[in-house]
């Protein structure tokens, strides 16, 4: 038993050499990584079942795989200095990568693939309204309601561009946070 374990150090200590070797933990591998894994993410969704590409907990669920690349960057920087600002500046990157990943997906196909998924877009957020109504007021329920068209006009390049663009502030936060929380100095 104890030589499995010795082994099983020795190949950890191996591997994690050759992964700092290739620059595996780069942000820019990371974000890559992270922005496919994404990808595959949702896509193991939608083949599951269409509705679920837009359920919000997939959605928010597919944080923890920012988080997991977060945590790559935290690991790798164990024994080196990791001041704030690097980290900020990795954490960013990270989702700015897996941010562009993920939208890039949404108008592949919504525009491509699947152009029926819209119609499914529709009725997730009609449903999340209707059982949603007794939480939330008239005025809120109101505010929330879109029309098929309205939803089919948010799919051109230049709208999911500015969507991801509006969601950068968010990602900066986020990462400013964890960079502030994981930061050695």
């Amino acid at each position: 038993m104890e030589l499995l374990e010795e082994r099983k150090t020795v190949f950890q200590k191996v591997a994690f050499k050759q992964m700092v070797k290739i620059n595996f933990f780069k942000p820019a591998n990371l974000g890559l990584l992270s922005g496919l894994v994404t990808c595959i993410y949702f896509l193991i969704f939608y083949v599951i079942d269409k509705q679920l590409f837009f359920n919000p907990l997939v959605f928010w669920g597919s944080f923890l795989i920012l988080f997991a690349s977060f945590g790559a960057v935290i690991f790798h920087h164990q024994t080196l200095p990791f001041s704030f600002i690097i980290a900020l500046r990795n954490f960013f990157y990270l989702f700015f990568l897996n941010s562009a990943f993920y939208n890039v997906l949404y108008f592949v196909m919504t525009n491509y693939i699947d152009v029926q998924l819209i119609d499914i877009q529709y009725n997730v957020i009609k449903n999340g309204l209707e059982s949603s109504a007794l939480l939330s007021g008239t005025e809120q329920q109101n505010a929330w309601k879109i029309s098929k068209d309205e939803l089919s006009n948010n799919l051109k390049p230049g709208t999911i561009f500015f969507s991801f663009i509006q969601g950068l502030p968010a990602g900066f936060i986020l990462s400013m946070l964890s960079a502030y929380l994981f930061k050695k100095e």
